[in-house]
């Protein structure tokens, strides 16, 4: 098992914290929120934080928190309905004619009845009727990803197909998100700050105070923003208890899903043959299996066999279709770790050992593109929280999606020469550099605007992410893994005389 490269570095702010916060109320005042003031309810935790992030925007003043507050307290009380009190709620609706409600909502198409049916957990039924109107408004929104929102839901008892009733109707919804979105504004506002600000900026975003942690480890949360930003990237993430890498992944999108350890099937993941309907991996753009040590894969043969073929691919079979996805994959787990010397206990063979066996093939393993240390990530305490102004959540998650549309792997392929290093390591590192390019500099469209300061550090840091997979596989299968290529050169000519390259 190799080294770990740890980081000893002493927290080194990007800027000062009161200069950054007056920055980025001045030039994106209309699409950041103060971090702290979603936190102020303990009793919220199952909301995903854009959901509370977009309430907080709405209705509370940074300057005079507690009345805003108070009235997202009383909308929550009386519309949020847990999923145990869904015969309730339908009790009510149905007595009332019609009940406003906060939730999820997402909408399908059944074929078969050439009809669409909106699936409302809070009411536990997925054969909802829903009007056109909100269908013609959203239907990019909820055939897709689906939302959160407001819906009032009207009670018809006369509605029926083939003598089954259907009396619930979603009448009205309001997504809770941001709307005006105009990815060319969110790149041009890219060039009012430097490199240090905008590293900072993301980090308060994703929820952690960048004056709590050296760069290291700030890129080391930008790595788990790479999936969102880059499709079809596969990483691992193994490492100690509470360092956020669940609450990142549940968080940061409603386009991600978290499996939680139990059982993942082919039907949940893939295709379900007996429904018609696509799995997670067909539908999200990330997936992460939480807690993969203790993820029972059903019929581990085939699901494995396909999930390494998509990997691979971006395509997966089932029955006689195929299909192709852009979802990203994140296995994240637990490791034991020395905290002191942050490095993993010594006592592991290789730093795979914790995946359940049938995980542990070579074949399987080598589609990863990254192994992100864990155990360099510190521990998240109450003082690791953001105290200051970040991208609103679904602001920023929408931006993700757009830039996943862009291809800055030929940016890598303009400057960067690696020589005798293998076409899948090459993928591997590409993949890694675009997603981290177009996190940090999505201002430099232009492949020849990139700067070689700027390149150079992140072709290494995906170099390294990519040598950790494959230094362990060559403990695993030292014949085909010993003495791996990574060597590589920029192509310092393409800069032009003068340039800042």
């Amino acid at each position: 098992m190799t080294d770990p490269i740890i980081s000893t570095n002493p927290p080194t702010p990007g800027c000062t914290a009161d200069i950054l916060n007056a920055k980025i109320m001045e030039h994106l005042g209309d699409r950041v929120i103060l971090k702290p003031l979603t936190r102020w309810n303990e009793a919220y935790k199952e909301f995903p934080r854009y959901v509370m992030e977009y309430l907080v925007s709405r209705y509370v003043n940074p300057e005079d928190p507690v009345a805003g507050q108070h009235k997202i307290d009383r909308i929550l009380t009386e519309h949020y309905v847990e999923s145990a009190k869904k015969e309730l709620i339908k009790s009510r609706i149905k007595e009332k004619g019609r009940y406003t409600l906060i939730g999820q909502l997402t909408v399908r198409l059944d074929q078969a009845k050439d009809h669409y049916w909106a699936n409302v957990p809070a009411l536990g039924d997925d054969t909802v009727r829903i009007s056109s109107t909100i269908l013609d408004t959203y239907s990019d929104l909820l055939l897709t990803s689906g939302a959160w929102g407001t819906m009032e839901i009207e009670y018809d008892a006369t509605y029926e197909i083939k003598g089954r009733k259907y009396p619930f109707y979603v009448r009205e919804f309001t997504p809770l998100q941001y709307s005006r979105l105009n990815l060319d504004d969110f790149i041009e506002k890219r060039h009012l700050f430097t490199d240090d600000e905008w590293l900072d900026l993301l980090v308060q975003s994703i929820g952690f105070n960048p004056e709590r942690f050296d760069r290291r480890t700030k890129l080391l949360f930008l790595m788990r923003l790479v999936p969102f930003v880059e499709s079809n990237y596969n990483l691992i993430e193994l490492g100690p208890r509470e360092t956020g890498k669940t609450y990142t992944f549940r968080n940061t999108s409603n386009r991600a899903f978290v499996v939680s350890g139990g059982k993942a099937t082919p039907a949940t993941l893939f295709f379900n043959n007996s429904t018609r309907r696509l799995g997670v991996i067909g539908l999200k753009h990330v997936v992460f299996f939480d807690e993969i040590a203790n993820t029972n894969f059903d019929d581990a043969e085939s699901s494995i066999s396909v999930l390494k073929d998509y990997m691979q691919t971006g395509k997966f079979s089932r029955g006689d279709q195929e299909f192709s996805a852009p979802c990203s994959i994140v296995l994240g787990g637990n490791i034991d770790t020395d905290l002191e010397r942050q490095a993993p206990a010594t006592h592991y063979r290789h730093l795979f050992s914790v995946l359940p066996p049938e995980l542990q093939d070579p074949a399987f393993l080598d589609r990863i593109h990254a192994y992100l240390p864990g155990w360099e990530v510190p521990k998240i305490r109450p003082e690791n929280y953001a105290t200051g102004y970040g991208f609103l959540t679904d602001y920023l998650a929408e931006i993700f999606a757009e830039l996943r549309r862009l291809n800055y792997q030929t940016h890598v392929n303009y400057w960067v020469d690696f020589g005798a290093m293998t076409g899948r390591n090459q993928d591997a590192v590409k993949k890694t550099v675009a997603g981290i390019l177009k996190l940090l500099y999505p201002h430099r469209r232009n492949p020849a605007e990139t700067r070689l300061e700027e390149l150079r550090p992140l072709v290494e840091l995906a170099i390294e992410m990519r040598k950790r997979v494959t230094d362990q596989l060559a403990v695993i299968l030292p014949a085909e893994f010993t003495n791996v290529a990574f060597g590589f050169e920029l192509n310092s000519h393409h800069a032009e005389p003068g340039s800042h390259s």
